[in-house]
């Protein structure tokens, strides 16, 4: 590089050097961000995993004991509703400054996700480890609740000890488990997860576990349902919905239900979401090559809205692929929580610029559902099937969905109607104007692969 900058012109040179440093510097700021939360500065979810398989293999190689900890801000949301996501962002920055001072130099200090930390303690035992958690709690509730927007903030932390005999993910989902059992207690104050075990009895107990969600997507034990969508003016069926499925160990198939809270807290639902589009293509591609074209929902976490990495694998796999972009519709549902809506705005952008729908799903239900409307471009609603099921019977539930209904077609949006059980429902649904409807009166779940067979 040298010799060929010395061939030229000054001019040049000084141009073609400075682009370079401009790369260099973008270079250095990517492997940054990919490593750290651009909010706090903190290592990321991806880092403090990385770290905390390194030190199990540690303990469990060389012997002695560890911790983890996880801790939650208490009532973030209400700060958020209250004062706005700035004042929230203010809140997180003031956490993230007292445990990265109180901890010890050879922690590390992570932020999971909105409102979740992490700290990672090689070479720690109970008393130590209970000794620094209470530290943070009460050095968080008297500095970075000092202020009057944010009065009363406090800290949630579960810990949970390592020591060679389980593995990274069961040590996170006991310190997972330890910190909402803080918060079930009352919030503000510490929890110990003891007699941590090989897979924490989950497996004795038949719930999934963050390795058997794992053990699902490296051995190609997940499978995709499809429940159709039928149009309530014509009856035929315009679209499906696809439906997640796992099948364990044992060769019973589970629904996404079962499994879906864990992989959301072990950081795994972003590949779940992947693994689904990725297939959903497939799907699509081969239909269309049969000459039978088709249109598929396909459900999104509130993780992945926000995860600049799922939306270039939706962005590539288009491009990749034959599917055409017009019959996919995405579904956000409604009753997950969204830490940054402009991050989930553009990310509902960048999908509509593609050419696909988004629908906001279980609507009625869960947090905030004005702020989706107002800020989540949309092109359907669904209403949540817990206001459709016994509305035949419940005169407040007609009332609700005649007003989601009306407020869908003033914003000149289409109605999806969920959970539909019987022909009273439906009637009463069309006569209502909802526009489309799935449920079991109008055709079950059934296996994809041989649903959508060209």
């Amino acid at each position: 590089m040298e010799a060929v900058l010395a061939k030229l012109a000054p001019t040049d040179r000084d141009v073609v050097e400075g682009a370079l440093a401009r790369a260099e510097k973008t270079e250095t700021e990517l492997r940054y961000l990919a490593d750290h939360d651009p909010l706090t500065g903190l290592f990321n979810r991806r880092w403090f995993r990385a770290e905390l398989d390194q030190q199990v293999s540690f303990t469990a190689r060389y012997g002695g004991q560890g911790a983890v900890m996880m801790i939650d801000i208490d009532a973030l949301k209400e700060v958020n509703d209250r004062f706005g996501h700035q004042v929230g962002d203010n809140l997180i920055r003031a956490i993230a400054g007292v445990l990265r001072d109180r901890v010890r130099a050879t922690d590390l200090v992570a932020r999971l996700s909105g409102d979740e930390f992490a700290v990672l303690m090689p070479q720690t035992d109970t008393v130590g480890a209970l000794r620094l958690g209470e530290d943070l709690r009460a050095q968080v509730a008297e500095q970075a609740g000092s202020g009057p927007e944010a009065e009363g903030a406090t800290i949630s932390v579960g810990v949970a000890i390592f020591d060679g005999r389980v593995g990274p993910e069961a040590t996170l989902a006991g310190a997972d488990r330890a910190m909402y059992r803080a918060k079930a207690e009352g919030r503000n104050r510490i929890a110990l997860f003891e007699g941590l075990e090989p897979d924490l009895g989950e497996l004795r107990s038949g719930k999934p576990t963050s390795a058997r969600i794992r053990d699902a997507l490296t051995q190609n034990r997940l499978s995709l349902a499809t429940q159709p969508i039928r149009n309530l003016a014509s009856g035929g069926v315009e679209r499906y919905e696809l439906l997640l499925r796992m099948l364990d160990e044992d060769g019973e198939l589970l629904p996404a239900a079962s499994f879906i809270q864990v992989a959301e807290r072990s950081g795994m639902i972003q590949e779940l979401d992947r693994w689904v589009v990725g297939r959903a293509l497939q799907l699509l591609a081969e239909r269309d090559a049969g000459g039978e074209p088709l249109s598929l929902h396909v459900n999104l976490s509130g993780a992945s809205l926000t995860d600049l990495s799922v939306l270039d694998f939706i962005e590539r796999s288009f491009d990749e692929g034959d599917a055409d972009p017009a019959r996919f519709t995405f579904e956000i549902t409604q009753t997950a929580r969204i830490e940054d809506y402009d991050a989930a705005a553009g990310f509902a952008d960048r999908l509509t610029e593609f050419g696909c729908e988004v629908a906001i799903d279980d609507y009625g239900a869960g947090y905030g559902p004005f702020q989706y409307l107002k800020r989540i471009p949309f092109d359907v609603i669904k209403i949540d099937g817990a206001f459709v099921r016994d509305m035949a019977r419940n005169d407040a539930d007609q009332l609700t969905v005649k007003a989601i209904v009306q407020i869908a077609h003033g914003l000149g949006k289409r109605t999806i109607a969920e959970f539909v059980e019987d022909e009273d429902t439906t009637r009463m649904l069309r006569d209502y104007g909802v526009d489309m409807a799935q449920g079991f009166h109008l055709g079950r779940p059934v296996d994809a692969a041989e649903a959508l067979a060209a």
